[in-house]
Formats: structure tokens, C-alpha cells, sequence
């Protein structure tokens, strides 16, 4: 059986794949970008305040600034989004909650936002994306998909 969407599916995943790859070259660099981006729009948040975002130059300095926690270092920001306190994680407020399972302390929250929806979307469509260029599997394609981010 033909199946075209399979058949589109090849060549846009080696585009992708290889536009991919070509930006892994920058990724230091692209990666001091984004955290120089998040941190700027961050200074204004609660988080942001509470950890001198303000003196975060670097990778080191925010290495430093902000320690390593799980979700239940972060529950009391969660809790204050929940209430509807804009600014405290996030500039404004989340879209809606994404609510998990949770395999270690039960269910938690976590925040989307208009600005991460995107990073959630590309990042799934390039990791299947990925894995059809580099496996030649695309069969798939024309098939039903669920979605899950």
C-alpha cells in the first residue's frame, strides 16, 4: 500500500537531521546564548531574585547561583503558580500545568508556558525526526500517532 505521507517523511527528516547536525557544531556557544537569554528574562521572577540572577555572567556563576534540587526543592514556587502569583519561575503566568505521575514523590506540577510550548513540540518532532533519518524507518509516518510531550 503507498503511502505518501511516509514517503514526504524521508526527505524532511534528512533535513532536518542534517540541519541538526550542523547546529550541534555551535552548541557551546549557542547554549551560553540561551542561558543568557533565560537568565536576563529570569531576573525579574521571584527564582530569579532569590538567586542573584542579576550576577549571573556564566555558566560557572549560575552553576553557583543555583544549586541542583529535585521537585521538592522547587514545591514552594509550584505552590505560589498554582495560587495564580504571576512572576515567580516564569515571566507572567503558565498557560496550564502539566501533570505527571511522578515516580519518586507522587504527582507534580510543572509549569508550560506560551514561551516553552514550542521547545516541547520541535524538541519530540526532532527526536522522531532523527530517528527516521537515521534508521531509514518511516513507515509509521502514515499511520496514527499519539502525541505525548
Amino acid at each position: 500500500m503507498f503511502n505518501f505521507k511516509s514517503l514526504l517523511a524521508k526527505p524532511f527528516a534528512k533535513m532536518v537531521y542534517y540541519k541538526l547536525q550542523k547546529q550541534a557544531k555551535n552548541a557551546v556557544k549557542d547554549q551560553q546564548n540561551i542561558l543568557n537569554q533565560l537568565v536576563k528574562v529570569g531576573k525579574g521572577t521571584q527564582f530569579g531574585k532569590d538567586h542573584g540572577f542579576y550576577h549571573i555572567t556564566d555558566y560557572p556563576s549560575f552553576k553557583q547561583a543555583v544549586p541542583i534540587r529535585d521537585y521538592e526543592g522547587l514545591k514552594s514556587y509550584i505552590e505560589l503558580v498554582k495560587k495564580g502569583t504571576p512572576n515567580v519561575l516564569w515571566k507572567g503566568l503558565p498557560i496550564y500545568f502539566a501533570k505527571t505521575s511522578g515516580t519518586t514523590s507522587g504527582v507534580k506540577y510543572i509549569p508550560i508556558s506560551k514561551d516553552s510550548i514550542s521547545n516541547h513540540i520541535n524538541g519530540a518532532r526532532n527526536a522522531i525526526l532523527t530517528y527516521m533519518a537515521t534508521s531509514g524507518n518511516t513507515a509509521f509516518a502514515g499511520g496514527r500517532i499519539i502525541y505525548l510531550s
